[in-house]
């Protein structure tokens, strides 16, 4: 199995939701399509794997924490990125 690319939450969350777009979407809308074929087929599959691991966790209690510990190990190997807005400042807006 290929080592983990070292790379940040943000790029693994375009990388993912890029994906997503194209499942949802590449019928109509291809467009991103060459974007994916820039990323390196192993992150592409690991994506994929993060994706699979976090869409089978959301549908029961687990969701939460499993998300907060994915972002708590991110955290620890990369330190908060410092772009990212707080979740207690989203759930506080009006």
């Amino acid at each position: 199995m290929a080592a983990t690319p070292d790379l940040p939450l943000w790029a693994w969350n375009l990388i993912i939701a890029i994906q997503a777009y194209e499942d949802q979407h590449s019928s109509t809308h291809t467009c991103l399509q060459q974007v994916l074929t820039a990323v390196p087929a192993d992150v592409r599959h690991q994506a994929e794997g993060i994706s699979s691991y976090v869409r089978k966790a959301s549908s029961d209690e687990l969701a939460d924490k499993i998300t907060k510990r994915w972002d708590d190990i991110f955290g620890s190997f990369f330190g908060p990125s410092g772009d990212e807005p707080q979740q207690e400042k989203l759930d506080a807006a009006p």
